[in-house]
C-alpha cells in the first residue's frame, strides 16, 4: 500500500498515475475541497482527519503501508516534518515530490522575505492598495499583523463556503475579497491589478503550479512591484520535481520488497 499526503494538483496527478500503474493507494486531505478532488480520482481511500504523528503511524500500520509519498504544498512545512519522523519511526520509505521552483526575477520591483511575519513586517513598511495571494491558512496573521488590513489589503482566495466563513470570521470586508479559482492567465492578474488599483502584490514561492510566474510577468508588466515570501528549507531523505521519476522509484522499491 502507497500512502500519498495530499491536498495539491500536484498529488492528484500522482495519484492518478499511482492507479494507473495498478497500486493501491491511500490518501489523506484536511480541507473538504480537497477530499472532494481526490474522491474524483477513483478506487481509493481518502483519510480526512488532520494526522499528528502518533495518528500518521497508526494509519501507516493499519494499511500496512511500505512507502510514503509527501505531495503537499511546499509551505506544509509542519505536515512534511510530522511525515518524515513517522516514516523513519517504523522504517518505510519516504518519499517528497517538491514541485519545481522558478527562478524569481532580479528585479528592483521583486522584494524577497523568508517566512510570513517578515512579509508582513514589510507590508507594514508600504504605503497603497495591496493584493494578498498567499491562500487562506495563514490569513489570519496578516489580518492581525497589518493596523490597516480593512482599509488597503485585497486578499484572493477560493470560493468554497469554508474559506469565505474563515474571512468573515477574521471581520475581512466582503469588498476585500476576491474569491476565484485558479489557473490564473497572466491577462486576469493584470486586469485584476489595474481594476482594484494595486500597488503591491504578495505572493508565495510556490512554482508554476501555484500561478506564480504569471502572477510575477503581470506584475513585472504593469511596474507593480511583487513582494515574494519564499519557501521553508527542509532536509527531505529523497526529493523529486519529476512525476515519471518518482513513479519509477517507488517501482524501485516495491522490487526490493518481493
Amino acid at each position: 500500500m502507497i500512502y500519498v499526503v495530499a491536498g495539491t494538483a500536484d498529488s492528484r496527478r500522482i495519484i492518478e498515475r499511482l492507479l494507473a500503474a495498478d497500486y493501491q493507494v491511500v490518501a489523506s486531505a484536511v480541507t473538504e475541497y480537497g477530499q472532494q478532488l481526490l474522491a474524483e480520482l477513483g478506487e481509493i481511500e481518502i483519510v480526512t482527519d488532520r494526522l499528528n504523528q502518533s495518528a500518521m503511524q497508526k494509519l501507516i500500520k493499519e494499511h500496512r503501508v511500505n512507502i510514503l509519498i509527501d505531495a503537499t504544498h511546499p509551505f506544509a512545512q509542519e505536515v512534511s516534518k510530522t511525515a518524515i519522523a513517522a516514516a523513519e519511526q517504523l522504517g518505510i520509505a519516504y518519499l517528497r515530490f517538491e514541485r519545481a521552483e522558478i527562478e524569481i526575477p532580479a528585479s528592483e520591483l521583486v522584494v524577497k522575505r523568508s517566512g510570513f511575519t517578515e512579509a508582513i513586517d514589510y507590508i507594514k513598511g508600504t504605503a497603497g492598495q495591496v493584493l494578498l495571494t498567499i491562500g487562506s491558512k495563514n490569513l489570519a496573521d496578516f489580518v492581525r499583523g497589518i493596523p490597516d488590513f480593512a482599509e488597503r489589503v485585497m486578499t484572493r482566495v477560493l470560493p468554497t463556503a469554508g474559506v469565505l466563513t474563515k474571512c468573515e470570521e477574521l471581520g475581512i470586508p466582503p469588498s476585500n475579497i476576491i474569491a476565484m479559482q485558479g489557473p490564473f492567465s497572466k491577462e486576469l492578474n493584470k486586469q485584476l491589478l489595474i481594476d482594484y488599483q494595486l500597488e503591491l502584490l504578495v505572493t508565495k514561492a510556490s512554482g508554476k503550479t501555484g500561478g506564480l510566474d504569471t502572477k510575477l510577468e503581470a506584475a513585472q508588466e504593469l511596474g507593480i512591484p511583487s513582494l515574494v515570501v519564499t519557501r521553508p528549507q527542509l532536509d527531505y531523505p529523497e526529493v523529486f520535481a519529476d512525476y515519471q521519476q518518482l513513479i519509477e522509484r517507488v517501482e524501485e522499491l516495491l522490487a526490493e520488497d518481493r
